[in-house]
């Protein structure tokens, strides 16, 4: 049994716009696009940016029968509409003991207790940055009685694997470097 679409006549002007299509039909704005391009729903291109098109109503209605009779006639590309599901970054999927492990080893002549300069070094950013995440409690540090704020270097190396999992396309050129580092150590011992 056909849908009765004379509600929209009621909703709706004789003259609809493509934001009024898409609400309509229930497709996203890239397909309602796509449809109004490829000739599949008739209407006037004004080749304007914005309100760029008119489409008269009876035409949609139209195409909303047809979909419903028969979706062949109506062939869209396949997936070409569907939401494209993010690709998880690599270093997203980093082993953290196996990191650590790593960053245990790279840094092992550096200090156990680390300034903010310290810091800078082996990571790459700049003195505020890593005052934020002091001040955040991202990073654990602790004050000197002379009020140097100094971090340990555990703490440095338990912050840094949280850090790259959570923010693997924020790293500093310092910070990726050593992240590729690790990647290759990691296929140098599975070859």
């Amino acid at each position: 049994m056909a849908t009765d679409y004379t509600y929209l006549y009621e909703e709706y002007p004789e003259v609809i716009s493509a934001d009024q299509l898409y609400r309509i039909c229930h497709i996203s704005k890239r397909k309602a696009k796509w449809l109004l391009e490829h000739g599949y729903i008739p209407c006037e291109d004004s080749g304007k940016k914005t309100r760029r098109y008119k489409i008269r109503l009876n035409d949609v209605i139209d195409y909303l029968r047809t979909l419903e009779a028969a979706p062949d006639l109506v062939a869209t590309p396949v997936g070409a509409f569907n939401v494209k599901r993010k690709q998880l970054n690599p270093i997203a999927q980093i082993c953290q003991k196996e990191f650590q492990r790593f960053l245990y080893n790279i840094w092992t002549d550096e200090a156990d207790i680390l300034r903010i300069s310290d810091v800078q070094v082996l990571l790459g950013y700049s003195a505020g940055t890593i005052r934020q995440w002091i001040l955040r409690k991202e990073l654990r540090s602790t004050r000197l009685p002379c009020g140097i704020q100094v971090t340990a270097k555990e703490w440095l190396i338990d912050f840094t694997v949280r850090y790259t999992i959570k923010n693997p396309s924020h790293l500093s050129i310092t910070h990726r470097k050593l992240v590729e580092q690790h990647f290759c150590d990691c296929s140098q011992k599975c070859n």
